[in-house]
C-alpha cells in the first residue's frame, strides 16, 4: 500500500520500485502531519468566542474565561500530537467541535435556561479520565490476545444491565434506567456497555487468537443478545442501535468473506427490521387491552417497549400526530431548523426542548445558523474517515488495534448523525446526546476517551510505516 505523508515542509512518498503485493494494491491513503492544524484550531476557537459574543454577551464573557486554558490546552496536546506523529487532521477535528460545543452550550445556558449549567470542571475532569484511559489502554492492549478476554468483556457488558435493573434510575420521566447516582453526580452506565463492545470485539478479532468463522459468529451473536436482553430490561434501545450497527460493521469488515457471513447479515437485517414492524403492530393489539385494564403477563412487560416503537415511528411519519405530547419535542425543533438560517435566527426563538442534550444539533442551527452546522457535521465525518485510515493502516500489523480504531469512529459518527437525523425528524428520534455539542459528563468523557485512542493509534502508524521500509 502506498501511504503519502505531509509534513510541514517535507511531502515524502515511498518508492514504486518495490514489488507490487495484494497489500500494495489497496486504496492510497494520504496522513496529514503538518502542525498547521493546530492553528486552524486556535483560530476558529477565537473565532467561535467571537460569535458567541454577538449572540449574548454573558454567555461571550464566560466562553472568554474559558478560551485560555482553552488555547493552553489546545497548544499543548496539539504540540504532544505532532511531536508524535499523529493525524493532525484528526486532532484538528476534535479540537474544533470541542470549541463548537463548549461554545454552544454556554449560549444555551443564557437562552434557553437549562435545569443546569455547563460545567468547565466536569469538562476538564473527562479529559484527565480520558487520559487515564489512554494509559490503561496501553496496558490493556496486550490483554487483547488473550482468549479469556473476550468472555471477560461479555461478563462485564451483562453485569452492566443487570446493575442496571437493580439500582438504575430515570432521572428524566422516561421509564429508561439507564443511570445511576454517584456522590451527586448521574452517570449514564449505558455508555460504558460502548467501550466494553468495543474491547470485546477487539478481542474477537484478534491478530493472534484467530477465532474460526463459527466460534466468531457464535460468540458476537451472543455477545450481541446479551445487549438485546439487557437493553430490553432497562428499556433503552438508543445505545442498543449504536451496538447493533457496531455488530454488523465489524463483521462486514473484518471477516473473511463467505457465504456464511452474507447469509448472516442478510439474517440480522432481516430480523431487525422485522421486528420493529412486528413490535409496531402489536401495540395496536395489546393497547385496548391495556386500556381497559385487562392486559396480562408477559405483555404487560412488552407494551411499553412495543409503545415506545409506535410512538417514535409514528410520530416520524405524522409530527402533527400528537403535537403537544410525543411530538411537541421535534414540532418545536422544526420551527427552529426553518428559523435558523445562515447564521442564527434572528426573531430570538428559544422554545427547544431539552436544547442542551438530545436536541442539540437544532439548537445550534437555531443559535449560530447552518453553515456552523454543516461544518460541525463534516468535521464529525473527517473524524470517522480518519480513523477508518487509521485502521486500514493499522491492519495489516495491529489486527486488534485496528478494530479498536474503527470502532471508535463508527460509534461516534454514528451516534452522531442518528441523533442529528432524528431530531431534524428524518428517522426515529432516539434521544441520545450528539459527541461534543451535547451536555452529558458520561458521555463526554466516553468521547474523549474514543477520540484519544484514536490519536494514539494514528501514533502508531509511523512505528508500521518503519516495520515495512525494514
Amino acid at each position: 500500500m502506498k501511504i503519502w505523508i505531509d509534513e510541514e515542509n517535507d511531502d515524502r512518498q515511498e518508492t514504486e520500485s518495490q514489488p507490487a503485493t495484494d497489500t500494495d494494491e489497496q486504496e492510497e491513503v494520504r496522513v496529514d502531519r503538518s502542525d498547521r492544524h493546530i492553528l486552524y484550531a486556535i483560530l476558529f476557537e477565537v473565532l467561535m468566542g467571537a460569535f458567541v459574543w454577538l449572540k449574548s454577551a454573558k454567555a461571550g464573557m464566560n466562553y472568554l474565561y474559558i478560551l485560555a486554558p482553552m488555547l493552553v490546552i489546545t497548544g499543548l496536546a496539539g504540540n504532544y500530537a505532532y511531536q508524535k506523529n499523529a493525524d493532525m487532521k484528526l486532532f484538528g477535528a476534535v479540537a474544533k467541535l470541542s470549541a463548537a460545543g463548549i461554545g454552544l452550550q454556554l449560549t444555551i445556558d443564557q437562552v434557553y435556561n437549562p435545569i443546569g449549567t455547563f460545567s468547565v470542571i466536569k469538562y476538564l475532569i473527562s479529559l484527565v479520565i480520558a487520559v487515564i484511559f489512554l494509559i490503561f489502554y496501553s496496558y490493556f492492549r496486550k490483554l487483547l490476545n488473550k482468549q479469556g478476554t473476550v468472555y471477560v468483556m461479555m461478563a462485564v457488558s451483562a453485569a452492566i444491565y443487570l446493575f442496571l435493573a437493580v439500582k438504575g434510575y430515570d432521572p428524566n420521566g422516561y421509564g429508561t434506567n439507564a443511570w445511576i447516582s454517584i456522590a451527586g453526580f448521574t452517570i449514564q452506565m449505558t455508555d460504558f456497555t460502548k467501550v466494553s463492545a468495543l474491547l470485546f470485539y477487539a478481542s474477537l478479532f484478534s491478530s493472534q487468537l484467530r477465532f474460526e468463522e463459527d466460534k466468531v459468529l457464535l460468540l458476537s451473536t451472543i455477545f450481541f443478545l446479551i445487549n438485546l436482553g439487557g437493553s430490553i430490561l432497562i428499556r433503552e434501545l438508543g445505545s442498543f442501535f449504536i451496538l447493533f450497527f457496531l455488530h454488523l460493521g465489524l463483521i462486514f469488515i473484518f471477516m473473511k468473506h463467505s457465504h456464511r457471513k452474507r447469509m448472516y447479515l442478510i439474517i440480522m437485517f432481516v430480523l431487525f427490521f422485522g421486528s420493529a414492524a412486528a413490535l409496531f403492530g402489536l401495540y395496536k393489539l395489546l393497547d385496548p387491552s391495556y386500556q381497559a385494564g385487562t392486559l396480562k403477563a408477559p405483555f404487560t412487560l412488552l407494551y411499553p417497549l412495543c409503545k415506545k416503537v409506535y410512538e417514535r415511528f409514528s410520530v416520524t411519519a405524522n409530527i402533527y400526530s400528537d403535537p403537544y405530547g410525543a411530538g411537541y419535542q421535534l414540532l418545536q425543533g422544526k420551527k427552529a431548523l426553518w428559523m435558523g438560517g445562515l447564521f442564527g435566527n434572528t426573531v430570538n426563538f428559544n422554545a427547544i426542548p431539552v436544547a442542551e442534550s438530545d436536541m442539540a444539533f437544532v439548537a445550534m442551527v437555531a443559535e449560530f445558523g447552518w453553515v456552523l452546522a454543516l461544518y460541525c457535521i463534516f468535521m464529525l465525518c473527517r473524524i470517522g474517515s480518519r480513523g477508518c485510515a487509521a485502521a486500514n493502516r493499522l491492519l495489516k500489523h495491529h489486527r486488534q488495534d485496528a478494530v479498536v480504531a474503527f470502532g471508535a469512529a463508527f460509534m461516534l459518527v454514528m451516534q452522531g448523525l442518528i441523533v442529528i437525523l432524528g431530531s431534524c425528524n428524518i428517522i426515529p428520534f432516539t434521544g441520545l446526546p450528539i459527541p461534543f455539542l451535547s451536555r452529558g459528563f458520561t458521555y463526554q468523557t466516553i468521547v474523549f476517551c474514543f477520540t484519544g485512542t484514536l490519536l494514539h493509534l494514528s501514533e502508531q502508524e509511523e512505528e508500521s510505516e518503519d516495520e515495512t521500509d525494514a
